[in-house]
């Protein structure tokens, strides 16, 4: 097996949290059982949710690779009498989820509520919509630092991401982001998840490259001279071989081990 087959067999295994149709059911369940837990404690205070981030996109890792993994869930609240305090929203989360439960790790961590499961951790993020001629016909707000209110835009990558995703074909801008996710934890998240994710998906990428060459440009490009990145793309570099010099594949697989921890 080359460099590229071990690459893509890691990236599209390994590290594919709902690879299987029973992992994400029982996400999907969980995900469903707490928002019926809300809805049934908050009843109409809650006007909807809205679930987003990295899970709706396929490019969440699993906590063994990345132990900041977790799933989005935006409350959105009925705000027909008023707009209430940011901290009241926030506070309402926790004392269902704490009471919901018990021993459970839930906590508040500024602006979302966490709770941690077995098997996953949910972020949730207390919001409220308006109606507006742009976007699609609705407004998100989520809590800012300052206790105020600040406009967001849920899920708002996902479609250029399947569309290029289907573009350059064999999922490869998936891999691509899984890969550098993975790389990202492991250095310690030195870059910010969702801008990673982004930045990633707004690079223009040659129809014919394979996806350890696509992965490494893209880390080049996103990552610079951060955790030891550089070093390791240098030596990859020089065991590719050229002309005159056979590639060293043991090499290559060593450094790029070195930027993806884990991977055989």
């Amino acid at each position: 097996m080359n460099i590229n087959s071990k690459l893509v067999k890691f990236a599209s295994q390994e590290l594919v949290l709902a690879r299987s149709a029973t992992e994400r059911s029982k996400i999907d369940n969980s995900l469903s059982h707490l928002e019926r837990v809300l809805k049934n404690a908050l009843g109409n205070e809650i006007q909807s949710f809205v679930r987003f981030g990295s899970y709706t996109r396929n490019t969440i890792l699993p906590r063994k690779y990345d132990s900041k993994s977790d799933v989005d869930l935006m409350i959105v609240f009925n705000t027909s009498r008023g707009l209430l305090a940011t901290n009241t929203y926030r506070n309402n989360l926790s004392r269902v989820i704490g009471s919901t439960y018990p021993n459970s790790i839930s906590k508040k961590d500024f602006p979302v509520v966490k709770l941690e499961l077995n098997h996953i951790m949910f972020d949730l993020v207390p919001a409220y919509v308006q109606n507006s001629f742009w976007n699609n016909g609705y407004r998100y707000y989520i809590p800012d630092k300052y206790n105020g209110w600040r406009e967001t835009f849920p899920n708002d990558i996902n479609g250029e991401l399947s569309r290029k995703n289907q573009s350059y074909g064999n999922n490869t801008i998936r891999e691509v982001i899984r890969l550098c996710k993975h790389w990202n934890a492991s250095a310690g998240y030195p870059l910010e998840s969702y801008v990673m994710e982004k930045d990633i998906i707004n690079l223009v990428f040659w129809g014919n490259e394979d996806t350890y060459s696509r992965f490494l440009k893209t880390l080049n490009s996103i990552a610079g001279n951060k955790a030891g990145v550089r070093q390791a793309l240098e030596h990859i570099q020089k065991y590719k071989g050229d002309y005159w010099t056979a590639p060293n594949y043991e090499k290559q697989l060593f450094w790029l081990k070195k930027l993806l921890p884990g991977m055989n």
